[in-house]
Formats: structure tokens, C-alpha cells, sequence
């Protein structure tokens, strides 16, 4: 029996000292102290130290979890690279420091490193890589390109790299293709888009508040300042490729809860509402029509039914609610999406630039092609001489891709971009022909991956996606991964020799 002491109980660790001052509560207390008065004197500065140290806490946990998994870090580093260009795209992408007067950009330097170790580490598969046809025409393309840069570096110096890189983004085409030869890939990349699906979405519906968001972020910059939070360049565009993504693939990656999907879909054509890009509305219509064409019946009555439903939770909440809220170029109601609407065909007094103005701009970037037509005007010099209002700088380019690449590299370069495009759109028409055959969930994300492709070159036309890496590089790596599922997943094993993702020797 243990012995019972008549002495009182002090409530103190066995040990302790009176008088004895622990070093590590001094520490702790004094950045307590030290940090409350930094907030009280700069509460924006305070505020900034905290995003930043919970963004560096967010990645120091998803670099572990990954690396946990059996990630490589090539495949670490992209992926952090891909959600912040897919989710804070513009002020992402400009997130530099400069070192003499020459930008190092962060993005750029993650993403590039991310191919020189997949290179290294990956050799053999590399070489595998050039037998995808659309791999030799980005190679053909950078071959143009460096000839240019021969001449136009020395004499533009940066901005001919800024203007270049609409051809070097092609290259992350390569990471696409070596990811996708390893096995079972699909499930972790699933996974992740509809986590960076989720993230644009919430993201999305902050632009009512995007002003105040810009006056608290952090800026940086290549060649202008730009806040990292506040942009919400091409949201509207990856809401609806991830709607569409939930209906075509949510099922097969995450089949319970069931109302999830359906929730991210209703809640990505809502945060559609909000981004008011005309060029989706087209982009729904256009995704329904293919979806019909290629017999998807399922998946057309799932959008068919989500966009009147999306309609009228927006009318509920606006109209019986009475809440007013703020898109991006007017209010949210039923009446403003008609006017919207009505503006694509240039009707007068309706929200929106005018679609005249592309005309405009496209005709002042064809005189930089008429003047050199066979290998182009190359990189260095802007093809317009509007002026933006928001920041005085120069519009380098029409809001038009295609018109870019013909006035940059002439009809030479034009033919092989045309070439490239003839390759992706080949191997789409090869899975669809081989879908009897093919493994259901496979050609599920090869379906998504045209719809995608269809969508990024419908805003090609009327913006300029290729010529901004926070939208260019995540449309190669996705290309790259789609052409690699085809060429090496999409039909039972035995039918196609399979590569394997292992450590070259």
C-alpha cells in the first residue's frame, strides 16, 4: 500500500523552484508583446506577416503530405506552381525580385526547375516524349524563336524574353507527357484539380470584395507593380472547365458524399455569374453541342439541367432575397445577364467592351505581319500602341492568340502552330473512335481534356491566354498529360506498350 504524506498538496511539478523563471515563457511572451505592438502601430503590415506566414505554413504542410505520398520533387514543385497560377493567376505570376535591374521570377523559377529535374532524373522517358508528334512542333516553334532572339535580345533586351515566352511556355508540354506514363496517375491529379477547382471557386466569390483585397495584398512585379491578391484574370474561365470537370470525372474520383460534385458544379456556374465573362456563356453552349455530338447523353442532361437551376438560385437569392451583390462589370441579376448577353452581338448601350475593339486591335497587330510575312516581326516590340488606363503601359499584343503567333513568327511559324494544333486535335479524334475499347475512366478524363482544349482555344480568340504564363503553363502540363493518357492508357492493357515512371540510371 503506497504511503500517504501528511504534507499539504502545493499543485506545483515535482521540481519546480519558487522564484524560477521558465526562458522559453519569457521567449514566447515577448514576440507575443513584440507582435501586438507591431499590429497596433501597422495593422496592414501585421496583416501581411500573417497571410504570408500562413501561405508558407500552407505549403511547408502540402510539400510533406506530397512528399509523404512518393512525390517526386519535380512533380512537388510543379504542382505548387500550377495551383498558384490556376488560382491567384496574374499576381501569382508577377510575384519577382530583381537582382541589377533583371526580374527573377519565382513562378518561372519553380516551374523551370521543375523540368530541368524531371530531365535529369528522367532521361529515358524524355526521349520517349518526341514521339508525340505535338512535341515536335514545339520544338520547331523554339528552334523559330531562338533565331529571333538572336537578333531581337541585343536590341530589346527583357522585353524580347517577355514577349518569347508565349513559345517557351511550350516546353511544359514534356511534363505533361512524363507524368502521365506513370501508373495509376489519375486518381492524385483528380484529386488535386478538384481541390484547385474548389479553391478558384471560393476564390471567385471574393470579387465583390477584389478592391479591398488589392489595397491589403502584398505587390510585386516583373515590369509593373501587381498586387498578388485581388486578380481575377481567367477565374470565370477556370470555373466553368472545372464544372464541366465534375460532371465529366467527379463520379470516378470521389464517388461519396454524392452532393458534392453536384454542389461544386452548381456552385462554379453561380461563381460564373459573378465573374461575368461573355465568352463562357458561349462556352457552355458550345461544351452542350459537343457533348451531344460525341453522344455523352448523361453528361449533356447534368449541364443542361445545372445552368437553369444555377439561373434561378441567382434569381431567389437577388430578387426574393433581396441581396444585392457586385460582379465584375455590373450587378448580379437576371436583367444585367440579358443585356450581357445582348452585347456579344454589339448591340448599343449594353454592359461590356465592344466587340469592335478586337477588330481594332487585330488589324494594327496584321500591319506587323504584312510588314514581314514569312518569318514575322519576332519579339521585343508591342503590336499595338493602345494604352491600358488602369497603368499606363503599352498593350503588347491583340486579345487574340492566333494573330500574335502570325505577326511574331510569320507565316513560317503560323503553319507549324497550326501543325501543332492538327496533332492534339488527331489524338482526340483517335481516343474518340477507340472508345468502345478504351477504359471507361480514362477516356472520362480524355473527354475533359478536349472540352478543356475547346474552351481555352474559344478564349484564345478574343483574349490572350497563350502570351500569360499563370494560363499558358497549366494548358501545356494538362495538354501534355492528356496526349500522354491517350498514347499510353487509354486502351486494356496488351494493346499499347506502357512506359514506366522510373529513376533513369
Amino acid at each position: 500500500m503506497p504511503e500517504i504524506s501528511n504534507q499539504p498538496s502545493t499543485g506545483l511539478q515535482p521540481g519546480y523552484r519558487p522564484g524560477r523563471v521558465d526562458l522559453r515563457t519569457v521567449v514566447v511572451f515577448s514576440l507575443c508583446a513584440l507582435l501586438g505592438g507591431v499590429a497596433i502601430l501597422y495593422p496592414t503590415a501585421a496583416l501581411g506577416c500573417v497571410a504570408g506566414a500562413a501561405m508558407l505554413g500552407l505549403c511547408w504542410f502540402a510539400l510533406r503530405y506530397m512528399r509523404r505520398i512518393g512525390l517526386e520533387l519535380w512533380q512537388v514543385l510543379l504542382l505548387i506552381s500550377l495551383t498558384g497560377y490556376l488560382v491567384l493567376n496574374y499576381g501569382y505570376e508577377n510575384v519577382a525580385f530583381h537582382i541589377g535591374g533583371f526580374p527573377i521570377i519565382i513562378s518561372y523559377g519553380m516551374v523551370y526547375g521543375a523540368l530541368a529535374l524531371a530531365v535529369l532524373s528522367h532521361q529515358n522517358l524524355v526521349g520517349k516524349t518526341l514521339r508525340e508528334p505535338a512535341l515536335v512542333c514545339v520544338l520547331a516553334i523554339l528552334a523559330l524563336s531562338g533565331l529571333h532572339l538572336i537578333v531581337d535580345f541585343p536590341a530589346y533586351g527583357v522585353w524580347a524574353l517577355r514577349d518569347c515566352s508565349m513559345c517557351f511556355d511550350a516546353l511544359f508540354l514534356i511534363l505533361g507527357l512524363v507524368w502521365a506514363m506513370q501508373e495509376d496517375s489519375t486518381q492524385f491529379l483528380g484529386k488535386w484539380l478538384i481541390l484547385v477547382f474548389a479553391l478558384n471557386m471560393v476564390y471567385s466569390f471574393t470579387l465583390p470584395w477584389g478592391e479591398q483585397l488589392s489595397a491589403w495584398s502584398p505587390q510585386s512585379g516583373v515590369f509593373l507593380q501587381v498586387p498578388l491578391l485581388g486578380n481575377y484574370n481567367g477565374a470565370g474561365d477556370t470555373l466553368l472547365a472545372g464544372a464541366v470537370f465534375c460532371i465529366c470525372v467527379g463520379g470516378y474520383i470521389m464517388s461519396r458524399p454524392r452532393w458534392l460534385m453536384l454542389a461544386l458544379v452548381l456552385g462554379q456556374l453561380l461563381g460564373i455569374a459573378i465573374t461575368q465573362v461573355r465568352r463562357m456563356y458561349l462556352g457552355i453552349v458550345v461544351v452542350i453541342v459537343i457533348l451531344i455530338v460525341v453522344g455523352e447523353i448523361k453528361k449533356f442532361a447534368k449541364l443542361f439541367i445545372f445552368v437553369p437551376v444555377a439561373i434561378g438560385v441567382m434569381v431567389l437569392v437577388t430578387t426574393v432575397g433581396g441581396l444585392e451583390i457586385s460582379g465584375r462589370i455590373g450587378p448580379v441579376n437576371l436583367s444585367f445577364f440579358k443585356d450581357h448577353i445582348r452585347s456579344i452581338t454589339g448591340a448599343e448601350d449594353t454592359p461590356g467592351s465592344d466587340p469592335e475593339s478586337r477588330v481594332i486591335m487585330g488589324n494594327e497587330a496584321m500591319g506587323h505581319f504584312r510588314a514581314h510575312p514569312i518569318f514575322g516581326e519576332g519579339f521585343g516590340q508591342p503590336l499595338l500602341t493602345i494604352i491600358d488606363e488602369t497603368n499606363g503601359a503599352v498593350t503588347r499584343m491583340p486579345h487574340n492568340s492566333s494573330i500574335t503567333y502570325l505577326a511574331r513568327l510569320g507565316l513560317v511559324g503560323f503553319t507549324v502552330w497550326l501543325a501543332f494544333h492538327f496533332c492534339i486535335v488527331k489524338r482526340f479524334f483517335y481516343a474518340y473512335r477507340h472508345r468502345q475499347f478504351a477504359d471507361k475512366k480514362i477516356y472520362a478524363f480524355v473527354l475533359w481534356f478536349f472540352l478543356y482544349y475547346v474552351l481555352f482555344m474559344l478564349v484564345s480568340l478574343v483574349e490572350a491566354p497563350f502570351e500569360f504564363p499563370s494560363s499558358a503553363v497549366p494548358f501545356y502540363f494538362l495538354m501534355g498529360y492528356g496526349l500522354g493518357l491517350i498514347r499510353w492508357h487509354l486502351l486494356p492493357k496488351g494493346k499499347e506498350r506502357r512506359p514506366s515512371l522510373a529513376p533513369a540510371v
